[in-house]
């Protein structure tokens, strides 16, 4: 599959997968931005983003490959609404920044609002997760794994 089709299909865990993989690029580039101005937001935004990297990008996982517990932790938010709530938060603790300073932290928390919007709506349509191919879903990192072996 390829990304345009990717994104025509329809499926709001691809949307809020892509949605998700801007939100890290906005929090890593506008945390160092900010840095000096928002200073415990922008390690917030780190932290955020690690999360988010791990989380959103499987092939990741299969070359750097965790121990049980953050198995554990990857297992848990399989579920999209669990997903859903995560990046809910991620975005309100964004969105807190504004109280200190309005920043460009806002495009993140924007975007992790719509990431945490996108899962929702897949929870209501009760789709499952899917993965992009481009990430390293729809049996890449399966692959990449058996090759390693």
């Amino acid at each position: 599959m390829t990304l345009g089709s990717e994104l025509k299909s329809g499926k709001m865990t691809i949307y809020a997968q892509w949605s998700a993989i801007l939100s890290v690029l906005f929090l890593i580039i506008f945390s160092i931005t900010n840095l000096l101005s928002v200073v415990p937001f922008a390690i917030i935004a780190w932290i955020e983003a690690f999360f988010m990297i791990w989380l959103e990008i499987p092939l990741l996982t299969v070359c750097c490959p965790g121990g049980p517990k953050i198995d554990a932790f990857q297992k848990f938010f399989q579920n999209t609404l669990f997903r859903s709530i995560l990046y809910a938060v991620f975005a309100v603790l964004i969105w807190l920044s504004i109280l200190m300073s309005a920043t460009s932290l806002i495009v993140a928390a924007i975007t992790l609002s719509l990431t945490s919007i996108f899962y929702f709506i897949s929870v209501i349509k009760k789709e499952e997760l899917s993965r992009s191919g481009v990430t390293g879903g729809s049996g890449v990192a399966g692959s990449a794994a058996r090759n390693m072996v």
